[in-house]
C-alpha cells in the first residue's frame, strides 16, 4: 500500500460523492426535498484540499466537475468550473482555513456551495430557460451541516488507510 500511499481511498471517496450526487429522489417526493440534497461532491473536494492539498488539485476537480456534468446532465464544463473554484479558493487559504473552527469552517463550506449552487441556477436560467429559486441556500446549509460529521469520518479512515501528504 505505500506505493499508492491511499489515492485509491481518495478515488474511491470521490467516486462515492460522484454516486450520492447522482441518486434521484423517488418521484412521490416533495420536490421541495430534491433541494435538502447536500452537493457531496463539493464537501468531499473541500476536505480534501484542506487536508491534503498536494494530493488534490485543480485538474482532478476539473475531471471531476466534468463527470458530474456527464451524470446529471448539465451543461458541460458547470460543476467542472464551480469544482475548478472551490479548489482554487481552499487551496489558496487552506493554512487559515485549518485553523478555522468546526462551526466557522462549516459557514466557509456554505459559502463556497452557496455560491457554486447559485452559478449553476443562473447558467440553468440564462441557457436552460428555468425558474431560479432561492431554496438553493438550503443545499447549501444542509452541505455545511453535514461537514463536521464528513470531515471526522474521512479523518479518520484517511488516517487508518494511511493517505499520505506527498503526492
Amino acid at each position: 500500500m505505500n506505493p499508492a500511499r491511499g489515492g485509491w481511498f481518495i478515488g474511491l471517496t470521490l467516486f462515492l460523492a460522484l454516486v450520492l450526487a447522482a441518486i434521484h429522489l423517488p418521484q412521490e417526493w416533495p420536490e421541495w426535498l430534491g433541494w435538502m440534497r447536500p452537493q457531496w461532491t463539493a464537501v468531499v473536494v473541500f476536505f480534501w484540499v484542506l487536508h491534503f492539498p498536494n494530493r488534490f488539485g485543480l485538474i482532478w476537480a476539473w475531471v471531476l466537475g466534468v463527470l458530474l456534468d456527464v451524470l446529471q446532465a448539465d451543461p458541460l464544463g458547470l460543476n467542472a468550473l464551480s469544482l475548478a473554484t472551490i479548489t482554487y479558493v481552499t487551496w489558496k487559504l487552506y493554512e487559515r482555513l485549518r485553523m478555522y473552527t468546526v462551526v466557522q469552517q462549516c459557514g466557509v463550506v456554505f459559502l463556497l456551495t452557496a455560491a457554486a449552487e447559485l452559478f449553476r441556477l443562473l447558467v440553468h436560467a440564462l441557457w436552460l430557460d428555468r425558474e431560479i429559486s432561492f431554496l438553493f441556500i438550503t443545499g447549501a446549509l444542509m452541505s455545511a451541516l453535514i461537514w463536521p460529521p464528513v470531515e471526522a469520518l474521512l479523518l479518520q479512515l484517511s488516517s487508518q488507510f494511511r493517505v499520505d501528504e506527498r503526492g
